[in-house]
């Protein structure tokens, strides 16, 4: 009888190795693709980066595709000469975020720099620029180049070129992972009381 529990022990203890080796190659799994949708991504600007408009607009709109944190929001737009033109502060509509420009504000270069809190509360920021014929506020109309693509990566440490492609980072965990890891906590968490069970069960004068 001692054998037949010794075996039925070193069975029980082989079975719970491999379901934490399976623990763990499912976690080493999802860990990676829950880390690609940790933060918002920047989709797209107006003005586009690189553009250059028939005047200063009213607005620089940064489009992501969550829905941002307001608190801790900020966006400077910077004229050539490196005074603020932003008025007021940014607001967060759905999944735009909207900084007014001052009136009057002169024609020439403008850098936009932003910093956002994605919708998983970790911060994000980028660099935009763009040109302006004529000052804000004058008769001509604004031809802006259409919304595009974001021109700026969005980064959590560091911001980004002004020219380089827009980076997609997703925001927040997709179900399938979620449930994919539930998942196989419960198969663990039934076999490991299936196992302990079967044990109980074997000569309990052991």
């Amino acid at each position: 009888m001692t054998a037949t529990v010794s075996t039925a022990r070193l069975c029980a203890s082989r079975l719970v190795a491999r379901a934490a080796a399976a623990l763990g190659l499912a976690a080493a799994l999802i860990a990676p693709a829950a880390a690609a949708h940790a933060h918002d991504s920047l989709e797209s600007t107006n003005p586009a980066n690189g553009s250059t408009v028939a005047t200063v607009p009213a607005a620089v709109v940064l489009t992501f595709d969550h829905t941002p944190i307001a608190i801790g929001t900020k966006i400077t737009v910077k004229d050539a000469s490196g005074t603020d033109q932003s008025a007021g502060d940014a607001t967060v509509v759905d999944n735009q975020v909207t900084q007014a420009i001052k009136p009057g504000a002169p024609a020439g270069a403008y850098t936009v720099v932003w910093r956002v809190v994605s919708s998983d509360a970790h911060p994000i920021e980028g660099t935009l620029v763009f040109n302006a014929q004529a000052p804000a506020g004058s008769s001509s109309r604004t031809a802006s180049t259409p919304t595009t693509a974001a021109g700026a990566a969005p980064s959590s440490s560091s911001p980004a070129g002004p020219t380089g492609p827009a980076e997609a980072v997703g925001a927040g965990v997709p179900p399938w992972l979620i449930v994919g890891g539930l998942l196989v906590l419960a198969i663990v968490a039934a076999l490991v009381y299936f196992v302990r069970r079967g044990l109980t069960g074997v000569d309990p004068e052991d």
